[in-house]
């Protein structure tokens, strides 16, 4: 019988610290090797890196020696992801699942790019995740199979993101919360326009499974301030300063809109302007048509966290690697694999 699949981790922040014990614990699956961008980090034990004890595989900056270790997948989680890289580790025969993005692309020549570096290594890769990933995209395919008629799809997001273990890099600097409201309105925060990429993906997927296409996009924001300072896990957010976001993308068809994400995120829950949503976590799906249709899923919580959402997206790539390094070479999406189950993760509550 084949061994375990040999993965590599690729970057420890709040993904790979969910990942790694996730990898560890299934016994088709090996840690091989674990990718670390910071020199404090380099050398450590990965284990220690995400909070468990010593596992015996050192962190590494080093890419080369990443490469020899005759790994089957890459699981690709850095805060900002590189297609170049992507494309070397696609190259070297390295199959690679990412939430970074790349949940569903047209034609265009970053998918040729990735197409060709597939072919070169024979192998496969798969952009997924909980938002795109999840909630956007898959769970509007599966609930579509109710439908007589579909007029409009609409999803949301709500999420308190005051107790989620994000880094402040991610938190302040890429996301811009802290920020004075009216700079933030003039120079958008860096990772937008790599937000409103990806969801235009999502888009593009539950259009391309309803057997249609997109004509055009539109995006807008919003930001509101807190009144007082605000304590989050990732640093202080003063007065007057951005606290919430709302962002909003919409695919057309013939000038009308057919596909619509709504985002809400909060750091507290006086805002100014304040909106109608305060889940800790929520995503709901909504279905225009014949029947009208609606579904919404979040963690069973005391409160205290939304790492749900953060274990969600880890384990949609990990519960992803076998189908994807059993997936013909090329860039395969939802539409191309078979379900996604967390397979042999069944555990009896008796024998916990």
């Amino acid at each position: 019988m084949p061994g375990p699949l040999r993965v590599i981790q690729w970057a420890t922040g709040s993904i790979g610290t969910h990942a790694i014990p996730a990898i560890l614990e299934d016994r088709n699956l090996e840690l091989v090797g674990v990718k670390v961008y910071s020199e404090a980090k380099e050398g450590r034990d990965a284990g220690e890196l995400v909070g468990l004890d010593p596992i015996g595989i050192a962190a590494t900056r080093d890419v080369d020696a990443l490469l020899a270790l005759d790994a089957d997948c890459v699981l690709y989680a850095p805060l900002l992801a590189d297609v170049g890289e992507i494309c070397r580790l696609l190259e070297a025969g390295l199959n690679v699942i990412t939430p970074a993005g790349w949940a569903y692309l047209k034609d265009g020549a970053e998918k040729e790019r990735l197409e060709k570096a597939c072919a070169a290594g024979g192998v496969s890769f798969h952009g997924t995740g909980i938002h795109p990933g999840f909630s956007g995209d898959r769970l509007p395919v599966i609930l579509s199979g109710l439908s007589r008629r579909v007029d409009r799809v609409r999803v949301i997001e709500i999420c308190n993101m005051s107790v989620m273990s994000e880094s402040p890099e991610m938190v302040m600097d890429q996301l811009g919360f802290g920020l004075p409201a009216d700079q933030a309105r003039a120079n958008p925060p860096p990772l937008l326009d790599v937000m409103s990429t990806i969801f235009f993906q999502s888009m593009d997927m539950v259009a391309a499974s309803l057997g249609f296409e997109i004509e055009r996009y539109e995006k807008r924001f919003e930001f509101a301030t807190c009144p007082h300072d605000v304590e989050i896990s990732a640093g202080t957010i003063p007065a007057g300063h951005v606290a919430g976001q709302h962002y909003q993308y919409q695919g057309y068809v013939d000038d009308e809109p057919v596909i619509e994400f709504q985002t809400y995120w909060r750091m507290t829950p006086d805002l100014e302007p304040n909106w109608p949503y305060d889940s800790i976590l929520e995503y709901r799906v909504e279905i225009d048509g014949e029947p009208p249709l609606a579904l919404s899923f979040g963690p069973v919580t005391d409160g205290s966290s939304t790492e749900f959402g953060l274990l969600a997206t880890a384990m949609n790539c990990v519960n992803a690697i076998a189908p994807v390094c059993a997936a013909a070479p090329g860039m395969r999406t939802t539409l191309d694999l078979p379900p996604i189950s967390a397979r042999g993760r069944f555990i009896r509550p008796s024998a916990r």
